[in-house]
């Protein structure tokens, strides 16, 4: 009989095969690249990215969230502003992405963000005042966070697809003290189950959680509250960022570090504590990932669903928390998946990170019964062949498939990796096509610290390859023919430096240089040219610290400044107490073009920085007059013209020019520029700084 009933589920399972051979009418019989970045789209943006974020099906169109860290164009603003992330549109299938927002260009207030953090398709079915629509709205929202020198602030766009614009809102902004980080992680629409108002929550980052209502007189049609619902009044913020939100069992809840909260609905909602792992966790991995409710398999209800990552070392254990029906929760390990990841790749596996965004729901193409997936990648500790040139990383993109039974096998985007295939690296985000529901697309790459450019994708392929139901094809490995930006590898370039020291730590920096950044920089292709300490000012100015590093191209010092901070010999630097916290503000940091770099005529005196700052229209005639009495007037008053450079960067390169002189002294300085008097005709005053140089400078 067992043996009838298993010849019964081979038969069934081929004919379910067939038909889905038959009915996948224009569905890809293998993998295909839907997305490589680094190209122009049709009507001239730059479509790239280090990162897909997010994908997210919007009224039978197909949308996803990029982002730029570790990307040149993050790093090195093309035309005066950095490359902020995007929404890309696919309008069908087999189509090539467009941009359809630039959060960058899309704000009124200048913001830059890396990343696009959240996009996620909504629908209200309430006004801000429970008042039940007449039809459900959908609405398409993007959230990002900008981080600046003393604060954040998290921005949020809606959709109008009549018009196929995006609705800015600034929806939090303040400090950024004491490590508070402005990064929204995930968004959802929740009814209060007392007031009967359909509310959108966003996480915030470290502030907390907010959220908004439907507001058809908003341009936006969301009005958002004008204060963070939790943790405000209790604990001020967070020790980490939230990642995820989730209802089960008629409440909302969301994680935070090492502990999950749930909403207390009513007029004055509040937050409790359903659990907590009690470990401490890693801000940047974050503890507690991928909420996600399923049904309970244990009884009535829903559980919770979740990866526990709390840190460097993670292997990112799948647990699960049942509600126990009396009001408690029980708590089970279902998978490992640093051991399902050795397995797979039969290596050991030292760090796992899973649950980029929840894990994603889809019924199982040849059973129909609903199956989870969760995204994952990790460190290898062998294979070298298999990893991501330059890193540990495997170079293919994992996931686990998890069944009701809480049963879990790994695929693999594209077929199992092998070299000469697409880097991969980390599948992020999952969407069912709107174009073919048998179909899915994935979405990914995370830059590790490793330089990315241009590394962001996404794949397509039927729910039955992909879940390995069928065998499918991998896709051929597309040829890089992304642009180079402009002048990035020509060489060489300078580079000014300015640090602000904090009170009593100037000579804790100069030890830190003298000891040990001096060295590493020399080993990370980077040529210290001089360290100064300036010799006029008030006492805070006079705590500055000043260098410059020669490096073989714009494009090099990326590479050189990454390889650096990534240091493991930098990082045990910084560990120490008597070098933490030595500066007051950020660095100033200033590339300089290529005009060479003449020598001192003598060891000692004073060394002048001079900046001029004029119209675009007059910078030609200025730095052809400078260069003009640098060669004659100038020197003749005793003046040694050193170097006269342009920054590399828009705009300051059209409106400012730098100058560096040398004098026999201080005193002597202050009578050239006297015996020069009113002979030059420069046309604007210069900011200048008198500079003394150090014991360990090359430039004496």
């Amino acid at each position: 009989m067992a043996r009838q009933r298993h010849a019964l589920r081979v038969i069934i399972r081929s004919l379910i095969l067939g038909c889905l051979a038959l009915t996948a009418t224009g569905a890809p019989t293998q993998w295909r690249q839907s997305f490589d970045a680094g190209y122009r789209d049709k009507n001239g943006q730059w479509v790239g990215g280090s990162e897909i974020m997010h994908l997210a099906g919007h009224k039978g169109k197909l949308f996803a969230a990029n982002g730029y860290w570790l990307d040149a164009r993050w790093v090195i603003p093309p035309k005066g502003q950095k490359q902020s992330a995007q929404v890309l549109r696919l309008d069908k299938a087999d189509g090539r992405w467009q941009v359809d927002l630039d959060l960058g260009r899309a704000n009124d207030l200048g913001l830059e963000f890396m990343k696009g953090n959240i996009l996620k398709s909504v629908s209200f079915s309430t006004t801000g005042e429970g008042r039940v629509l007449n039809a459900p709205v959908q609405l398409l929202v993007m959230a990002a966070g900008a981080n600046f020198e003393r604060g954040g602030a998290v921005s949020a766009w809606v959709r109008d697809d009549a018009a196929g614009k995006w609705h800015h809102t600034l929806v939090r902004h303040g400090s950024n003290a004491g490590g508070v980080r402005w990064v929204p992680r995930d968004l959802q629409v929740y009814r209060d189950r007392v007031t009967g108002i359909d509310r959108i929550f966003l996480l915030l980052g470290n502030p907390g959680i907010i959220s908004g209502v439907y507001d058809s007189r908003e341009p936006s049609r969301i009005r958002w509250d004008r204060h963070v619902e939790f943790p405000f009044l209790e604990k001020g913020s967070f020790l980490t960022r939230p990642l995820g939100i989730a209802e089960a069992n008629d409440a909302l809840h969301f994680s935070e570090g090492p502990s999950i909260f749930r909403r207390i609905d009513g007029k004055r909602p509040r937050w409790e504590e359903i659990l907590n792992l009690a470990e401490d966790t890693d801000t940047d991995v974050g503890g507690i990932r991928g909420l996600t409710a399923i049904p309970n398999p244990n009884g009535k209800g829903q559980s919770l669903l979740f990866v526990w990552a709390p840190g460097e070392r993670s292997q990112s254990q799948v647990k699960r928390l049942d509600p126990d029906g009396k009001g408690g929760y029980t708590l089970h390990n279902e998978a490992n998946l640093g051991q399902l990841m050795s397995r797979h790749l039969g290596v050991k596996i030292p760090y796992t990170l899973g649950g980029h965004n929840m894990m994603y729901p889809v019924p199982h193409p040849a059973t129909g019964a609903p199956v989870q997936i969760i995204g994952f990648y990790g460190s290898m500790a062998g294979k070298p062949e298999l990893r991501w040139k330059g890193s540990r990383f495997y170079g293919g993109a994992l996931f686990a498939q998890r069944t009701a039974a809480g049963k879990y096998t790994v695929h693999e985007v594209n077929g199992p990796y092998a070299p000469g295939k697409t880097l991969l690296v980390s599948p992020r985000a999952f969407c069912r096509s709107p174009f073919d529901p048998k179909e899915i697309f994935i979405g990914g790459h995370d830059s590790s610290n490793k330089i990315s450019d241009n590394l962001a994708w996404i794949f397509r392929a039927p729910l039955s390859v992909a879940l390995g139901v069928e065998k499918g094809e991998p896709a051929p490995t597309l040829p890089d023919r992304s642009p180079r930006m402009p002048r990035v590898d020509a060489g060489p370039v300078y580079e000014l430096r300015i640090y602000a020291a904090a009170e009593d730590r100037l000579g804790h920096l100069i030890k830190r240089f003298q000891n040990h950044t001096d060295r590493l920089f020399k080993k990370h292709r980077m040529e210290p040219i001089a360290y100064w300490l300036p010799t006029d000012g008030t006492a805070k100015e006079r705590r500055r610290f000043v260098y410059i590093l020669k490096h073989p191209s714009r494009y090099a010092a990326y590479q050189n400044w990454n390889a650096f901070t990534h240091d493991p010999e930098w990082k045990r630097v910084l560990e120490q107490p008597e070098f933490q916290r030595l500066l007051s503000e950020r660095p100033t940091s200033i590339f300089l073009n290529t005009s060479p770099l003449q020598p001192a005529p003598q060891p000692g005196g004073i060394y002048e920085l001079r900046t001029f700052t004029t119209q675009p229209t007059q910078l030609a005639a200025m730095r052809k007059q400078v260069a003009k009495d640098a060669a004659n007037l100038l020197v003749s008053h005793g003046i040694t013209p050193l170097a006269h450079w342009q920054p590399y960067d828009q705009p300051e390169s059209t409106t400012t020019l730098i100058q560096l002189y040398h004098h026999k002294s201080r005193t002597q300085a202050d009578e050239n520029w006297r015996a020069v008097g009113g002979k030059l005709k420069w046309g604007a005053k210069p900011k200048a700084m008198f500079l003394k140089p150090l014991d360990f400078s090359p430039l004496k």
